[in-house]
């Protein structure tokens, strides 16, 4: 670790670069931290003949050495797991000049601990085989495309001298880069922005070129895919168990007394218990993924910077490759941020370095012809949070040492170490008052980001959590006096051909309380004999709607829509399914049913609606939804327009009488528990003005407009309207339910409600963006997929749309977000929503002071307001 006072002749890094960041005055390199010397004695094995062979292979017209002198390099603390030598020779040539010649020689430390790590993964085999065999070969890569530039410092391999002296296998020989001009950074002020884009760009080119190079040849040898452990897991939970607890416990003793350290005290000791195995899962390269060989010590004492007379920087290059590994980039990414850039733009900056990194990750992967898949910004901000755990080693067992003055006592030994002296170099680290000052913000942003939570790579991913219903009522038979289990026969029998006859069945509800406010869902199962005497049983969901008609618009759906759509889509060569089968039966039913297949006999699931959707599962959704929404267009196209019910959805003018009295309780409750919510204060004057306009603003809203884009809308796209299906954890397919206020119009209706509705609330804000793209490039694949060939908006005029159309945006957290929040309740239905009561109010107080609740609206309605969204349109 660490280089400094040295660096390697410059050759040209120019490549393209997108300042969109705001203007930074440019701030020349700081001065290095005051070094105190390093009394470690050079190795007594190391003399000048050994260099007899490198200066005759590399020094043109040698002759023979002059002087030799070898000495500790860097002063103590700068450099824990080596020992580095400033070897300086004057080389007589033939002609008899003089030319100086100056090496940096990396060694072991002369110690127990270094040989019992030796034995277990020999780093300095690793560390030449990048420098010798494999920065030469991508710094290649860039110059067959035109671009001259250097990522490291040359290295040279002792031969001959091995035969005398087999110690001279473990060390790393380079070029002194200080002859140069290059020089490390000031660690403990950390760098500032141009001095991290300059290394976020090297660091794009260094990876973008090893990724490259995997792509034409083909995996890297075993200690560079799996890393300096190889693929010995238990050898690399043993390593990493040793090295993470030296400093867990001191770090865990010292929380407590930072600023609001008692907050994290626990979920750092419960994140640590499994450190090990999460960073073994995590460094595993994952085939889907974006891999490259990542530097693998990525902190400021390893770059060199080259500045000009005024200071501007010229160059950068990377030192200290004894950790390189095959993995996701953002393990150098996470480790460099976290360790390495001054505080002040650390985390304010977090995002733009990240956009910066991959900006110059794709340029220079288009560069050099790279064909594979290459990850969006979007992709790669997510992965952050996934290999966060990169973030957390980094800021409590790297920067603690980056941020400590230099000091004898900063020791390999000491650093790795248990006993008094280790303990007492550790204490220090952590009760630096500069550490202490930096991780205090830093801790509460991991916290904020959900990072000190830990990351469980699981083989099998969880699922959302399904709450098995509480089926009280079993009948022998279906308890309907309309409807009898003999109705059953005609259809089950057009199914199977051995239906031999009907020998009983039961009827109960297919949902919790709670889950369903427009009607009853039972749950019916009906047992056959077959003609060979077997027994069979068929399962069904039969929907009864309370006291009114089933909409004809469902029915139509189910029974037109849903096969059609279906069809069109076979007809392109892709199986999909939208929904389950329905059906009716022969025989003339006075009541108002919906029959449908039961989906969880096909293994079909519903989700935990107040815990909500993960990422995966809200895509798979949006995934589904663009479907449907493609498939609505090419029918239309194909067939012309739907009937005009379907202009109408679920607020129209002929529900305005029952959604005013909704929204009128709604606007009384909101206005009487407002003071509730932290930070209503920003938006609260904005609360009541959009309660009263805001049914004849989706009255409004809900007409069609012809000349704008518009599908044929789902209508109540929330989480108890979908079940998944899974396979090994993962999710296999989604399936759409209750069809009953389908409505041609904008996709808004349907991208506000679900997303405001039914994500994980960490979802709803922070990736609001990146799922609309994630629907609108599933919704270009489909309607190309159908060979579509009308209109389809650009994803920036989607977003145009969403703001044209905002009334599901807010309309969906002051409304049905409280009932899809709240707690199961056998009693809560449209009546009691309605009714003029003491006990309607006591309700809707109650869904409005439900604390999962507020956590949503808490967070969502000023992120809202900042949009515009809660501004009423007069």
């Amino acid at each position: 670790m660490g280089h400094n006072n040295s660096k390697s002749k410059a050759r040209s890094s120019v490549a393209p670069v997108d300042n969109t960041k705001p203007k930074i005055n440019a701030v020349t390199v700081p001065d290095a931290p005051p070094a105190v010397v390093n009394t470690t004695p050079v190795p007594n094995w190391i003399n000048e003949s050994q260099f007899v062979e490198i200066l005759t292979q590399n020094v043109p017209q040698f002759s023979e050495i002059r002087s030799f002198s070898a000495k500790a390099a860097m002063g103590a603390g700068e450099n824990y797991a080596t020992l580095m030598l400033r070897v300086k020779i004057e080389a007589e040539l033939i002609d008899k000049t003089i030319k100086p010649i100056s090496f940096m020689m990396k060694v072991p430390h002369d110690s127990a601990q270094m040989q019992e790590m030796l034995q277990m993964a020999n780093f300095f085999d690793v560390e030449n085989e990048v420098y010798i065999d494999l920065i030469p070969k991508f710094e290649q890569l860039y110059k067959s495309k035109g671009l001259n530039l250097t990522l490291a410092p040359r290295a040279y391999k002792f031969n001959d001298s091995l035969k005398k002296e087999p110690k001279l296998k473990n060390t790393v020989l380079m070029y002194d880069l200080g002859q140069d001009g290059y020089k490390n950074a000031n660690r403990v002020k950390g760098l500032n922005v141009a001095e991290a884009e300059m290394v976020l760009r090297k660091l794009a080119q260094y990876h973008a070129a090893s990724a490259v190079y995997k792509s034409v040849h083909g995996p890297y040898t075993e200690s560079i895919m799996y890393g300096m452990f190889g693929a010995d897991v238990e050898k690399a939970m043993v390593a990493l168990n040793t090295m993470f607890a030296s400093t867990q416990k001191v770090f865990l003793d010292n929380v407590k007394n930072y600023n609001n350290g008692y907050k994290y005290h626990s979920k750092l000791e419960t994140y640590f218990a499994k450190m090990s195995e999460n960073f073994i899962a995590l460094g595993m390269a994952k085939p889907h993924e974006f891999n490259v060989i990542n530097h693998g010590d990525c902190w400021v004492n390893n770059f060199l910077f080259k500045s000009d007379a005024s200071g501007n920087l010229q160059d950068m290059l990377f030192v200290d490759f004894q950790n390189p590994r095959y993995a996701h980039p953002c393990t150098d990414l996470l480790y460099f941020i976290m360790t390495s850039v001054d505080i002040n733009y650390k985390l304010t900056y977090f995002d733009y370095f990240i956009k910066y990194y991959h900006d110059q990750l794709v340029t220079h992967l288009k560069m050099l012809d790279y064909k594979e898949r290459v990850p969006t910004l979007v992709d790669l901000q997510m992965e952050t949070y996934k290999y966060g755990c990169w973030s957390v080693m980094a800021c409590y067992m790297v920067l603690p040492v980056v941020l400590l003055d230099p000091t004898e006592s900063a020791t390999f030994e000491n650093f790795l170490g248990d006993n008094e002296s280790a303990v007492d170099f550790k204490t220090k680290m952590y009760t630096n008052q500069r550490y202490q000052h930096h991780i205090e913000l830093i801790l509460q942003w991991l916290d904020n980001r959900g990072l000190l939570d830990f990351y469980e790579p699981v083989q099998v991913p969880a699922v959302p959590s399904i709450a098995p219903a509480d089926h009280t009522k079993s009948n022998e038979d279906l308890d309907l006096d309309w409807l009898s289990c003999q109705d059953f026969a005609e259809l089950i029998g057009a199914q199977e051909p051995q239906f031999e006859k009907i020998v009983g069945g039961t009827s109960a509800p297919a949902t919790k309380p709670g889950d369903n406010y427009s009607g009853t869902l039972l749950k019916v199962n009906i047992k056959v004999q077959l003609k060979d005497e077997s027994a069979k049983n068929y399962d069904f969901i039969l929907k009864v709607q309370k006291d009114i008609e089933i909409d004809p618009k469902e029915l139509e759906v189910y029974g037109k829509y849903v096969p059609a759509f279906e069809q069109l889509y076979k007809e392109a060569g892709q199986s999909i399914r939208f929904s389950p089968r329905s059906y009716r039966f022969s025989k003339s039913i006075e009541h108002n049913y919906l029959l449908m297949e039961n989906l969880q006999t096909m293994g079909f699931e519903m989700a935990d609606r107040r815990q909500g959707l993960d990422l995966e599962h809200t895509k798979a959704v949006l995934r589904k939804l663009a479907q449907w929404h493609a498939a609505s267009l090419k029918y239309k196209e194909l067939n012309g327009p739907y009937p005009s019910k379907y202009n109408d959805g679920k607020i129209c003018e002929d529900s305005r009488r029952l959604f005013k009295t909704i929204y009128e309780s709604i606007e009384k409750t909101l206005l009487r528990v407002k003071q509730n919510f932290k930070g209503v204060e920003e938006y609260s004057h904005k609360l009541e003005a959009y309660c009263k306009t805001h049914l004849d603003s989706c009255i409004e809203d809900a007409k069609v407009n012809e000349l704008e884009f518009n599908v044929l809308n789902h209508g109540d796209m929330w989480i108890n309207n979908v079940m998944f299906q899974h396979d090994q954890g993962k999710v296999k397919d989604v399936y759409l339910l209750d069809h009953q206020v389908t409505k041609y119009g904008n996709p808004a209706q349907d991208l506000y409600f679900f997303l405001m509705s039914s994500p994980e609330l960490e979802l709803k804000v922070e990736q609001f963006d990146y799922l609309i793209r994630y629907y609108h490039d599933n919704l270009i694949e489909n309607v190309q997929l159908l060979k579509y060939t009308g209109f389809v908006p650009s994803l920036s005029e989607l977003h145009i749309i969403l703001f044209k159309h905002p009334i599901y945006a807010a309309g969906t957290v002051i409304g049905p977000l409280s009932l899809c929040l709240t707690e199961p309740n056998e009693e809560l239905g449209i009546d009691l929503l309605m009714k003029d009561s003491p006990t309607r109010d006591a309700v809707y107080d109650q869904l409005y002071n439900n604390a999962v609740y507020k956590k949503h609206f808490e967070l969502m309605m000023p992120w809202l307001n900042r949009r515009g969204l809660l501004d009423v349109q007069v």
